[in-house]
C-alpha cells in the first residue's frame, strides 16, 4: 500500500466521519426542537429526566436570565472595580524601605507594604462565602445603628450591593499578586535606563514599568473575570439574585432538583466558554499568548 492510497483511506475517513457527525448533529436538533415544542404546551412538570430539565428552563426562563444577567454583572463590575483597587494596593505592597529614605518615610513604606501585605493574607486565606457573609451583617449592621429601618437599608446596602462589594474586594487580593508579578518580571534594566534619563521612581513607575506590567498581566485578569464568574454562585447564601439562587428558585417551584441544576451547569459552561473565547480574541489582538484557564484561588 502506497502513501497515495493510505492519503485517500484517511481524507474518505474523515470525511465520512464529518459526514456522520453532521447527521447526528441535525438528528439532536430535530429532536431537541421536537422536545421543547411538546414540553412548551404542557400544564405539570413531565416525570422523564430530558423532558424536566426542558419543561423547567422553558417555564422558568425568566428567573434563569434575571440570575444569568446578575452574574455577569456581578463578574464583570467586580473585576473590573478590584483591577482599579488593585493598582492602589500594588504600589503600596511595593513600597520598601531603603537606606536613603528618612525615619518617617521608611515607617510610611513599612506601614503600607505591611497593610497590602495583611490584607492579600486575609482575604486569600478566607473563602468567599464567609466574607460575604461577614461584608452583609457588617454593613447591616452598621447602617443600623444610625436608626435606618430595615427597608431603607435594603434600599441602600441591597443584596446585589453587598455582593458586587464581596466579588471586589476578594479579587483585588488576588490581582494585587498578579499585577505584582507582572511589576517583577520587567527587566531592571529598562527601570535602570528610566532613572538615567532623569525620571523619578514614580515616573518610572508609571510611564515604563505599570504598562508593561498591565499588559502581561491580562490574561490572568481575564481569567479572574472566569473565575468570579462560577465563584459568584456563593452570594446566593446572602440572597442575590443570581444565576444559583435563581436556579434555587425554579427547583422551589416544581420540587425537582438535580434536573434544574444541570441546566445551571450547562449555562455557566457556556459563560465560561463564551469568556474565554472572548480572552483569547484579545489576546491575540494584543500578540499575546493565552495558556488555559488557570483559577487564582
Amino acid at each position: 500500500m502506497n502513501e497515495k492510497t493510505t492519503n485517500n483511506r484517511v481524507r474518505m475517513l474523515k470525511i465520512a466521519a464529518c459526514v456522520i457527525g453532521l447527521a447526528l448533529l441535525v438528528w439532536f436538533g430535530i429532536r431537541f426542537a421536537e422536545t421543547v415544542r411538546v414540553c412548551s404546551t404542557l400544564d405539570k412538570n413531565p416525570q422523564g429526566f430530558w423532558d424536566s430539565m426542558v419543561y423547567m428552563s422553558i417555564k422558568g426562563k425568566d428567573i434563569l436570565l434575571k440570575g444569568v444577567w446578575t452574574t455577569v454583572r456581578i463578574a464583570l463590575l467586580g473585576t473590573g472595580i478590584a483591577f482599579v483597587l488593585a493598582i492602589l494596593l500594588v504600589f503600596l505592597r511595593i513600597q520598601e524601605p531603603n537606606k536613603r529614605d528618612r525615619d518617617a518615610v521608611k515607617a510610611l513604606k513599612w506601614a503600607a507594604c505591611g497593610f497590602a501585605k495583611l490584607y492579600v493574607f486575609i482575604i486569600r486565606g478566607t473563602p468567599m462565602m464567609v466574607q460575604a457573609l461577614i461584608f452583609y451583617y457588617f454593613g447591616f449592621n452598621m447602617f443600623k445603628r444610625t436608626g435606618m429601618t430595615v427597608t431603607e437599608i435594603n434600599h441602600v446596602w441591597s443584596f446585589f450591593i453587598s455582593g458586587l462589594c464581596t466579588v471586589a474586594l476578594n479579587s483585588t487580593a488576588y490581582l494585587t499578586e498578579v499585577l505584582r508579578g507582572g511589576i517583577l518580571a520587567i527587566d531592571r534594566g529598562q527601570t535602570e535606563a528610566a532613572r538615567s534619563l532623569g525620571m523619578t521612581n514614580w515616573q518610572t513607575m508609571l510611564k515604563v514599568v505599570f504598562p508593561q506590567a498591565v499588559k502581561n498581566s491580562i490574561p490572568a485578569i481575564g481569567n479572574e473575570f472566569i473565575i468570579n464568574i462560577k465563584d459568584s454562585s456563593v452570594l446566593s447564601v446572602i440572597g442575590v439574585m443570581d444565576l444559583m439562587y435563581a436556579t434555587k428558585s425554579v427547583s422551589g417551584i416544581y420540587f425537582r432538583s438535580l434536573e434544574i441544576y444541570c441546566v445551571a451547569a450547562l449555562l455557566y459552561l457556556v459563560l465560561t466558554w463564551l469568556s474565554s473565547q472572548l480572552l483569547k480574541w484579545l489576546g491575540r489582538k494584543l500578540d499575546m499568548p493565552v495558556r488555559g484557564i488557570p483559577s487564582s484561588n
